[in-house]
């Protein structure tokens, strides 16, 4: 496992380096904002999720867009309950310090009943983003998808990030029940 409570500044390390997946992708060979008019970037009240560790990223690059604030989402690890935080922007992000949600947006990490890590369409996503619901997973962009495995398989071996994932699973599936086709 990695950061085995080492130095956590190696945690934005890691961060920074699964952010480099994503600079030259995006889920579309093409700029799907111009499909919607960029919804998922008009900077309202719905903020993005941090992973674990990823706050280190946005504290490190400081973007003056963005607004970080603890959310009411919780899991806990090491019988500590964590808050998990949420970024809010201005709608005028640099796309190269966006956290990770946005980078893999319309997409998300979930746990399955078996314990693995699997990549989905973020229901949440339905209900704005054409691509969530339009396309099945396999219509994405083949290298986009395949990063975005890549990216949480690494960090799923992280034993915080994989139970704030089951914990994040629990939460995606209320919105899945919601929105099953």
């Amino acid at each position: 496992m990695f950061l085995k409570g080492q130095d956590r500044m190696n945690i934005a390390y890691i961060y920074l380096q699964i952010y480099r997946l994503f600079d030259k992708i995006t889920p579309i060979k093409a700029d799907c904002g111009r499909l919607c008019g960029a919804r998922c970037c008009k900077g309202d009240d719905s903020g993005m999720y941090l992973f674990p560790g990823e706050e280190k990223v946005i504290e490190l690059l400081n973007p003056p867009w963005a607004t970080l604030e603890k959310s009411e989402f919780t899991y806990e690890y090491l019988d500590k309950k964590k808050n998990v935080p949420i970024l809010f922007c201005d709608g005028k992000c640099d796309r190269y310090q966006r956290p990770l949600a946005c980078r893999i947006f319309p997409l998300t990490p979930y746990i399955n009943s078996d314990g693995n890590t699997e990549i989905i369409i973020d229901p949440r996503a339905k209900s704005l983003c054409p691509l969530a619901k339009e396309l099945k997973k396999d219509e994405f962009d083949y290298k986009f998808s395949k990063n975005v495995k890549k990216a949480f398989n690494l960090l799923s071996k992280n034993k915080e990030i994989k139970v704030f994932l089951k914990e994040y699973s629990k939460y995606i599936d209320e919105y899945r029940n919601f929105y099953e086709d």
